[in-house]
């Protein structure tokens, strides 16, 4: 497997590509309809999470979305991709996507805002930072002059170790001595193990593979980076969608948060009884073993999330302090809004 890396300290290069999508907006219209003075948009284009449960899916089980049509074009690959989806009108709704790539896209320009926050990490789901036992790796410093596997570039991961980095006292020359390697989470582990990366960033399900396979330490975690529990990322909409779709665009953030809350209140089980049949009806019964194996009874955020101001502004700093973008110049109230929130 050929492994393509980069370095770490780099401007986000995501932002052309969405930025270039967001350019030809004016020049097409909404391909499910919608607007001012007449019905609002009711067809819904999403991609889902395969083998996660995926509470934009559950608030559908939940009887939620009544009314609505879910129209799937695909699964998530990562957030930036689901930000360049959405922004680029494949999708109605954006993904799971990181905090600080929504702040950045907001900060040059693209029309975009989160709803509601949509994964997190807690004592009992969170992202780790792991290296092979005997690689002589166990501190940050260890890291300089190595290759670290993350699942994309400029998204949680790559914000995560920066932040860990800057605790850990490491030098800007230092950290440019660190190589990113963005790498499928299924590849991870096998590239851990064989030593084409030296570390890797994984998730709980990602750790559990990979320590079933190989011998690992934890070098750090997001929830001692940042804290707990946290807010990583939420659900995305188009300005221009909110605008004109005010009734779907609160059905959508009230299911979700219905889903979010049902999650975090109820056993394993009492899910599962739900979500499962639902999946085998939607033509999603290949998720279900994944999710039943790896579920870890948590999508790692409070019962009745909000996206509060911090959630956004600290990696508004960490933009600015990278000078991806000038963080005086961003609102962070531009970013999101709890405005069709319940909880708010």
């Amino acid at each position: 497997m050929k492994i393509a890396s980069t370095g770490f300290r780099r401007p986000i290069a995501l932002v052309t590509t969405v930025l270039v999508a967001v350019a030809g907006m004016s020049a097409c219209g909404s391909a499910a309809g919608g607007g001012a003075g007449g019905d609002e948009q009711t067809t819904i284009r999403y991609q889902s999470y395969a083998g996660a449960v995926d509470a934009f899916l559950l608030a559908d089980a939940l009887g939620e979305f009544e009314g609505l049509t879910l129209e799937r074009v695909g699964d998530v690959t990562g957030g930036p991709q689901a930000l360049q989806a959405l922004a680029s009108k494949q999708t109605d709704i954006g993904g799971s996507a990181f905090y600080g790539a929504i702040a950045q896209l907001v900060g040059t320009g693209a029309p975009i805002k989160a709803v509601v926050p949509f994964y997190g990490s807690n004592e009992k789901s969170n992202s780790k930072v792991v290296a092979l036992k005997d690689s002589g790796i166990e501190s940050a410093e260890d890291l300089v002059g190595k290759k670290v596997a993350v699942n994309t570039l400029g998204a949680n991961s790559e914000a995560v170790l920066d932040t860990w980095f800057d605790q850990e006292g490491l030098s800007d020359e230092e950290k440019d001595r660190i190589t990113l390697v963005p790498l499928p989470p299924l590849n991870t582990p096998e590239a851990l193990g064989k030593g084409q990366v030296d570390a890797a960033v994984v998730s709980f399900i990602g750790f559990k593979t990979t320590a079933a396979k190989y011998d690992v330490v934890e070098l750090t975690n997001d929830v001692d980076v940042v804290g707990e529990p946290y807010a990583g990322g939420g659900l995305t909409l188009r300005n221009e969608f909110i605008e004109r779709n005010p009734n779907t665009t609160k059905q959508l953030v009230e299911g979700v948060v219905t889903a979010i809350e049902f999650i975090e209140t109820h056993t394993t089980q009492e899910l599962f009884d739900i979500y499962f049949p639902y999946l085998e009806e939607e033509g999603f019964a290949d998720y279900i073993p994944a999710i039943e194996a790896n579920f870890p009874g948590t999508l790692g955020i409070d019962a009745e999330p909000v996206i509060a101001d911090e959630d956004i502004q600290r990696w508004v700093d960490w933009l600015d302090d990278r000078g991806d973008i000038d963080g005086s110049e961003l609102d962070v109230s531009d970013v999101y809004t709890n405005e069709f929130n319940p909880n708010a």
